[in-house]
């Protein structure tokens, strides 16, 4: 007997209402389930001009089992590429007598292409967690990208001696 339905014939007499719930366990409270990451810059910044480059990045990340190393170190490199994005040309422009945004489009948004890009190395700290899931595994989603642009920050600091506290640290912010 075939007991499978189209989702037109089980809703034909009406709605069709599915509930459930969530609650979570008391793991968090009793154990430390963050990923946790680390990142190292080094840039260039021409003496005069204040030109910045981003010269090499390393990132380790230990994010518990890793299930498939080969895009799990795609998708740090990929956020290392965001974060030097985010760090050195992304810029939101308000006017704030207006609240008008002034690159409301793609036209003005600047992003890495590859001639910015450096050698971009990740170290993947697998270790197996048995008390995060049955896999023990934990997401390395974002841990690619937090951190990134200050360790830019921190590094053309290092090469400047000045410190710039907003985003995106540009030529005339240093000069």
């Amino acid at each position: 007997m075939d007991k499978t339905y189209s989702l037109k014939k089980a809703a034909a007499k009406g709605r069709l209402i599915a509930e459930d719930a969530m609650t979570y366990g008391t793991l968090s409270r009793e154990y430390a389930q963050d990923t946790f990451g680390a990142h190292f810059v080094e840039v260039a910044v021409h003496e005069f001009t204040k030109e910045i480059r981003v010269k090499r990045m390393l990132a380790a990340c230990h994010a518990g089992r890793i299930l498939n190393p080969k895009a799990a170190r795609s998708q740090i490199i990929g956020a290392m590429t965001w974060g030097i994005g985010s760090a050195l040309m992304v810029d939101l422009v308000v006017d704030n007598r207006l609240g008008y945004f002034v690159n409301h489009d793609l036209a003005g948004y600047e992003v890495p292409v590859h001639a910015d890009i450096p050698r971009q190395e990740v170290i993947l700290v697998e270790d197996e967690d048995n008390t995060m899931s049955p896999m023990k595994a934990k997401g390395i989603g974002e841990l690619g990208l937090c951190g990134v642009a200050a360790a830019i920050a921190n590094a053309i600091y290092n090469a400047t001696g000045t410190r710039v506290r907003e985003y995106p640290i540009t030529v005339d912010k240093l000069l």
